[in-house]
């Protein structure tokens, strides 16, 4: 039998499995029974303030394992999109003081080293032996502090446009993860160009920053239309991290915005037609212009009425495929929605 070279592994049932002592998996009771992801929720953000500590001279460095065999697990993503980037990696995070602070420690990474650790985690080396079985076997994910893998933020949001619907998107083939899946509304790693201040530091404005340009960037959203809850256009709803990429750490928002659904959907479109044979990209980050191939709408309520699973979630007797921290995050709104 062959070598495994699937980078992330379909197995979640698996994966929980593996990591049987962690407490803090996301569930959600669905019409079937308790469905159980492989997602672990660390905070609720939405009641709480939030620290960053920015030390931009840490700087990860990848494990000899990794290094050694960095080309092999690269040549794994031949057939995706990308480019390499600056990444804020999260070298720990934790509730503070009161319990009423989250406070975030930052480093810097760089996107392609996240590729070959947490997004190649499940990829079979020689003798068949993967990144997980080496620095992330179980039966618990290490903590942020203690990871061996690359880490770098990233976050999922939902929109509301001004009808009362959800922006879900159809990822693109070529994507590095969750090609020709639905996803939330926005799903991105957050870019340093949109995140650092004058100083080079990664602050708390910065990181609502980069969320608002990522809405623009994705969706064709400008921040003038977000419509602002408590003085701010952003809400942050929870902390998480994706079991699937190795305890990857993940932020999850909700905005609102006084476009409509039609409107939305025009301003996508228009944004991926944008390069024609005859126009070159800005930069690299320009040459995909979006994530998605197409906006799927629902209805707020609708959604946070529906069933989720690990690998889809359920609307209108149809099924909508799903990587798991997608569909978690779908999970978190409904609660989030129900708290509020």
């Amino acid at each position: 039998m062959g070598k495994n070279l699937q980078r992330l592994t379909t197995d979640y049932d698996w994966l929980l499995k593996r990591y049987s002592m962690e407490k803090n998996f996301i569930q959600k009771r669905n019409s079937t029974g308790v469905t159980t992801f492989p997602v672990i929720q660390d905070a609720w953000l939405f009641d709480k303030n939030i620290e960053i500590v920015d030390c931009p001279g840490s700087e990860y460095k990848l494990p000899g394992i990794v290094a050694n065999n960095f080309n092999e697990l690269f040549k794994s993503f031949s057939s995706a999109k990308i480019y390499n980037s600056i990444n804020i990696r999260v070298d720990d995070w934790y509730m503070s003081g009161d319990s009423n602070t989250f406070t975030i420690t930052t480093g810097r990474t760089n996107y392609y080293k996240s590729l070959v650790t947490n997004r190649a985690i499940d990829y079979a080396l020689a003798e068949g032996i993967s990144i997980r079985e080496l620095l992330e076997c179980g039966p618990f994910v290490h903590s942020l502090k203690t990871s061996s893998l690359s880490n770098h933020l990233g976050f999922n949001g939902f929109v509301e446009s001004a009808d009362g619907k959800i922006a879900l998107i159809f990822r693109k083939k070529g994507m590095s993860i969750g090609e020709e899946t639905y996803s939330n509304s926005v799903t991105a790693s957050l870019k340093i160009k949109y995140a650092l201040n004058k100083s080079y530091l990664f602050t708390k404005d910065g990181l609502m920053n980069a969320i608002i340009e990522e809405i623009n960037d994705e969706l064709g959203i400008p921040f003038k239309t977000l419509i602002k809850k408590n003085n701010e256009p952003i809400q942050l709803i929870a902390a998480y991290r994706d079991v699937l990429e190795g305890g990857k750490p993940q932020l999850l928002f909700y905005a609102k915005t006084e476009m409509t659904s039609e409107q939305i959907t025009y301003t996508f479109n228009s944004k991926n037609t944008k390069i024609n044979c005859n126009e070159k990209p800005l930069d690299a980050t320009d040459s995909m212009i979006t994530d998605g191939n197409f906006i799927y709408w629902i209805a707020l309520e609708d959604l946070l009425s529906c069933d989720v699973f690990p690998n889809k979630f359920v609307h209108d007797d149809k099924d909508f495929t799903m990587l798991p921290s997608a569909a978690a995050c779908i999970v978190m709104l409904q609660e989030f929605k129900n708290k509020r």
